[in-house]
């Protein structure tokens, strides 16, 4: 066996490691909430109804936050990463890595769904849960209802989040806060649209949903965004960014 002359240094090593890890954390994370929010409307809607997947999607942000949280800080949203990146907590690069992550974790999850439902053929929503407006998912709502929802309830989320993040919030809450609100989200929401409020969680389930889906995705990458814009507004308003630590662009 031969013996390398030089070793690299943890210094060298750690970056490459840490990227790995964070993208690894929040591609797991992201299947995981799609797989169990909208895979419980996709195989159980019959059996658990609007509480039981408003439900779902709450405890899967509940457990990925107290099981990768630690790792990538659970964004498993890129309006979630969006709100993080304009209140500085994390930098441009590491903002890319995380929206690429989600949105290949989404697409996996949509399609161990996809498997599972026997390619859509036991799907209980009839659109594969995925979101919209109007006819296309038997809402009686229209586009104007979806910007106002997944605006100001994206805001809400976005908020919620980085303030469970902020300096002074009590250690090891986070996670109950950001899964209750989410679940609160669903409740409130699921009527209207199906309930975005996250772009890679729209993306997972369109794909597998058809044309009409896919072509009424724009609105769920445009709107919550534009509510993560509105969250961290509110956020800089109550709470005082300067006292927060700044990762480098």
């Amino acid at each position: 066996m031969s013996v390398p002359t030089e070793r690299a240094t943890p210094a060298a090593v750690e970056p490459i490691a840490s990227a790995a890890r964070v993208f690894t954390a929040e591609a797991i994370g992201t299947a995981v909430l799609v797989l169990i929010g909208p895979g419980s409307a996709v195989l159980a809607f019959h059996v658990i109804g609007v509480f039981g997947v408003a439900f779902a999607f709450g405890l899967a942000l509940l457990a990925m936050a107290y099981t990768v949280g630690h790792v990538s800080g659970c964004h498993i949203n890129p309006a979630v990463t969006l709100g993080f990146l304009l209140s500085r907590k994390i930098g441009v690069e590491r903002a890319l890595q995380y929206w690429v992550a989600q949105l290949l974790g989404a697409a996996v999850g949509g399609l161990l769904i996809y498997i599972i439902s026997d390619g859509g053929d036991r799907d209980q929503t009839g659109v594969f849960a995925a979101n919209g407006w109007g006819h296309q998912i038997g809402s009686s709502f229209g586009l104007g209802s979806v910007v106002v929802v997944e605006i100001v309830f994206t805001a809400l989320l976005v908020f919620v989040v980085l303030s469970t993040t902020t300096v002074g919030y009590p250690t090891g809450f986070g996670g109950i806060a950001a899964g209750l609100t989410l679940t609160a989200i669903h409740l409130a929401t699921i009527p209207v649209d199906n309930t975005s409020v996250n772009p890679a969680r729209s993306f997972g389930a369109a794909i597998f949903s058809g044309s009409d889906a896919f072509a009424q995705l724009w609105a769920f990458f445009v709107f919550p965004l534009i509510g993560a814009v509105v969250g961290v507004a509110a956020w800089r308003v109550i709470h005082d960014p300067d006292r927060e630590p700044v990762e480098a662009p």
